[in-house]
């Protein structure tokens, strides 16, 4: 196709000289749209690389977030479990000194004479159904007498002079300590012992 000048143009509308048209394919004349693909193929390159580092960039972030969640869910799992397992904690906290003035009973009723036996075994009942019943659900009491004092367990409310046992032992219970399964639900109230 001719404008009015020698210009020729081939089907894509770019301009060739006069001479490369009349010359032959096999002379090996390059042709502009061989540069032009080349370009083209190298742009096509660049962008495939781009975007498969944005989708690696894009696999790296989900990784993460997935292995966030997971992480997550795990967590809650713990948390629900732990506030299943201890559920009850306030529940039995008030209970405990219920317990003890069930035991505080017993023990004076022991003191007591004859005639209120009968009464002493009704509360020995009811006193043993409610431990048991308090450990059926993990809540149970731990020895202190004769151990040595723990922090973590006991609270020291008093020392003892005592030389025939060693220093900073408990040697007094003036109220029992209880678990909640493998947690402490109260101390122990204990008089430790100390060299006179």
């Amino acid at each position: 196709m001719t404008n009015g000048s020698d210009e020729v143009r081939n089907e894509d509308g770019e301009l060739i000289s006069p001479e490369a048209e009349g010359a032959g394919e096999g002379e090996g004349v390059a042709l502009p749209a061989a540069a032009e693909a080349e370009k083209l193929m190298k742009e096509l390159m660049q962008a495939l690389a781009q975007k498969t580092q944005e989708a690696a960039d894009a696999n790296e972030k989900y990784l993460r977030t997935y292995a966030d969640f997971d992480n997550y869910r795990k967590r809650m799992q713990r948390d629900l479990a732990d506030f299943r397992l201890y559920a009850n904690e306030q529940f039995a906290q008030e209970l405990l000194p219920v317990v003890d003035h069930l035991g505080l009973a017993l023990k004076h009723a022991g003191e007591a004479d004859e005639n209120v036996q009968g009464l002493r075994q009704g509360v020995e009942l009811v006193f043993k159904q409610l431990r048991d019943t308090l450990e059926k659900f993990g809540i149970k009491p731990f020895v202190a007498w004769g151990e040595p004092f723990d922090p973590v367990k006991h609270d020291a409310i008093m020392q003892v002079d005592r030389d025939d046992v060693p220093p900073n032992m408990v040697v007094q219970v003036l109220q029992e300590g209880y678990l909640y399964h493998d947690k402490v639900l109260r101390h122990a109230k204990v008089g430790v012992s100390k060299m006179p």
